[in-house]
């Protein structure tokens, strides 16, 4: 038992690893998506439909990177949460 919930640990701490890493990068890539965005929206002409249809584009990518930061952060948080079960687990059981 105690060779399986050191195993599950090191997958849990592996996985916790390359989430945090995600969320960093996901994080990056949403700031420079609000730059980019704010970017488009100051060279808005309203008499310009490409101007605007780039402004919505550039919205549409920092909403997505957004979001997935926070679902990807809330699956770094789940994971640690796990982790802590396990290691408190291993406690009881080492």
């Amino acid at each position: 038992m105690s060779e399986l919930l050191t195993a599950a640990i090191d997958r849990l701490r592996a996985m916790r690893s390359d989430t945090e890493l995600l969320v960093n990068a996901l994080a990056g890539a949403a700031m420079l998506a609000a730059t980019e965005d704010a970017r488009a929206r100051a060279e808005i002409n309203y008499d310009d439909q490409a101007t605007l249809d780039a402004q919505r584009k550039t919205e549409d990518q920092m909403v997505t990177l957004q979001l997935a930061w926070r679902e990807t952060r809330g699956l770094a948080v789940s994971i640690g949460n796990r982790l802590d079960v396990f290691r408190e687990l291993g406690r009881s059981f080492g």
